[in-house]
């Protein structure tokens, strides 16, 4: 399992994504590379960055929690969903779903929902990562955070995604591409690193 990142600025509902820390968050805050600026950043995550494009689902998100017994509804629910942004998350408190507004406001679970958020947008970080990836996310985060802006990750075994409100989409999206667009620049020499100096 990928994470349980929650680095938030605020909480946009109770419902998280995932019960276990990211290997590489979990690293990137040990070794305390927490840095959202491009420089401060690892070679290796700098580089993944800048490759890294983002793809906006065309459709409204609901993130929704339901009663533990409602496991086998809620994934033939996901299940119709065919190829589009869809998470289901079983704890032993709740079942978290994420499914499009529109087949949550026709599914007969919302009789049965405890709590619900929305409307989101869905943002996927387009780029396949190896599970040995460390600190990917938090640059993400951080700057998001920075920015006043909510989130709710969301992470699969190849990629990355986040919930955002509707609302901030816009303001979100400028933040992620200008994250993405610092990575591609050309790295500043350290300082004492030019020509001339001391070894």
């Amino acid at each position: 399992m990928k994470c349980e990142n929650r680095l938030r600025a605020t909480r946009a509902s109770k419902s998280f994504t995932k019960q276990t820390w990211l290997p590489r968050e979990q690293a990137q805050m040990k070794n305390k590379q927490t840095d959202g600026s491009a420089e401060g950043m690892q070679p290796e995550t700098r580089t993944l960055w800048a490759r890294t494009t983002l793809r906006v689902a065309a459709e409204k998100y609901s993130l929704v929690s339901l009663p533990t017994r409602m496991l086998s509804e809620a994934a033939c629910l996901v299940a119709k969903e065919d190829r589009r942004f869809a998470a289901l998350i079983a704890e032993p408190d709740e079942v978290s779903l994420t499914i499009r507004d529109s087949a949550w406001q026709t599914s007969s679970l919302r009789r049965h929902a405890t709590a619900q958020s929305g409307p989101f947008c869905a943002i996927t970080f387009n780029l396949d990562l190896n599970q040995a990836v460390i600190g990917y996310f938090a640059p993400a985060a951080r700057r998001l955070a920075e920015a006043g802006i909510s989130i709710v990750p969301q992470c699969a075994f190849l990629k990355d995604h986040l919930l955002i409100q509707e609302a901030n989409l816009g303001k979100a999206t400028e933040v992620l591409k200008k994250l993405i667009a610092d990575c591609k620049k050309p790295r500043q020499p350290q300082s004492g690193a030019g020509p001339g100096s001391s070894t």
